[in-house]
């Protein structure tokens, strides 16, 4: 087989995955796409939030502001990609965390502002005031913006289709390899698949498949609760909205998502209790909020590597790499470029080495 015109496979059909794959086939690179679902397994239970808040070290925020501007430039090149910036209003955390994130983030170049009781009023007429007078004064950035992930996985997969890529569903148990050791395709439920090149982009399932070949991949699941309201004509948030132990954005279709953090929150014993706990927080926060009507809540796993840090390129394995992280909504815009580019033109960006597996070397290995 000739490894150079043989296709990439790229192993999971989430936002992560469906961005590698499209990259590379904008690259004019044959790509197989390998997935149980499209759309992914943390994608459709993500709170879908674009930004650089989540990073607490410079490294990690340059590489945020860098995918988010990435997804910009996928925008305008797929106008029909689910992208809102519609900024991002913070009232949570404590006043001295609030001023301590302000100062940081301003440093580091973030447009970011402090606004008082009257402007965040402005911002979010439709809040109930008594949620501002409580908190007093917040943040608000407006370069930030939601996506809505799913839907935009799979017209990065489609795209990517019509660019030739091929999407098989099915699951995959192990891997391939030439007599030299390089990885040369993976096995799957409907057979073998042969290719160049092999990306994990499969979230917690690509531990087990790392397993195989005696690789640890340092992944934790982490559960999340999230709400959603059922859709309504109303708009009632401009921004992302975050109050303490409640945050909110309102989807291009008209639902309210929220929970106890973007990330979701802790489902307790009784999950659909603690749905209609956090909705009742909601109503309360709105002046027509007892015009929303629950719709359903879902719990989602995300993939928390154990650093916080993504883990990026390489596992060692020749012709095996993996793209494993929390934030992938954030992050796979420009996860998806420099891996292409790694990929098919051999261009090792600087950005990348900050995010090795080898980083674990001392636990590299089961």
């Amino acid at each position: 087989m000739n490894v150079e015109s043989s296709p990439v496979i790229v192993v999971g059909g989430g936002i992560v995955g469906a961005s590698i794959a499209w990259h590379l086939a904008r690259e004019k690179k044959d790509v197989i796409l390998i997935t149980e679902a499209i759309g992914g397994v943390a994608t459709p239970k993500s709170f879908c939030w674009l930004n650089a808040a989540g990073a607490t070290q410079k490294f990690y925020y340059d590489f945020r502001r860098r995918s988010m501007a990435r997804w910009a430039e996928i925008g305008k090149e797929l106008p029909d990609l689910p992208i809102r910036w519609g900024g991002v209003l913070a009232c949570d955390r404590t006043p001295e965390e609030r001023q301590e994130f302000y100062e940081r983030q301003r440093h580091w170049g973030t447009n970011i502002r402090r606004m008082q009781q009257a402007d965040l009023a402005a911002l979010e007429p439709q809040v109930d005031e008594s949620q501002f007078s409580l908190v007093k004064w917040g943040l608000h950035v407006p370069e930030e913006g939601t996506i809505e992930a799913y839907a935009a996985a799979a017209k990065l997969l489609a795209h990517a289709q019509s660019l030739g890529t091929q999407v098989l569903e099915t699951s995959v148990t192990g891997f391939l390899k030439n007599d030299e050791g390089r990885v040369s395709g993976v096995v799957t439920g409907s057979g073998n698949v042969h290719g160049s090149h092999v990306v994990l982009a499969a979230g917690l399932g690509s531990v087990s498949l790392l397993a195989t070949e005696n690789i640890k991949l340092p992944l934790n699941g982490q559960e999340g609760l999230l709400v959603n309201t059922a859709p309504t004509e109303t708009q009632y948030l401009n921004t992302l909205f975050r109050l303490p132990g409640l945050h909110m954005r309102q989807t291009l279709d008209g639902h309210i998502v929220f929970g106890a953090s973007f990330a979701g929150g802790q489902p307790g014993h009784d999950p659909q209790a603690t749905a209609e706990d956090l909705f009742k927080q909601v109503q309360k926060a709105f002046k027509n909020g007892d015009k929303l009507n629950l719709s359903h809540y879902t719990i989602g796993v995300r993939p928390e590597p154990d650093d916080g840090y993504p883990i990026l390129g390489s596992t060692g394995l020749e012709g095996l790499d993996v793209a494993v992280m929390h934030s992938g909504v954030t992050n796979a815009a420009l996860v998806g470029e420099l891996l292409a580019k790694k990929i098919v033109f051999g261009i090792d960006d600087p950005m990348l080495g900050d995010y090795r597996l080898d980083r674990f070397k001392d636990d590299a290995k089961l």
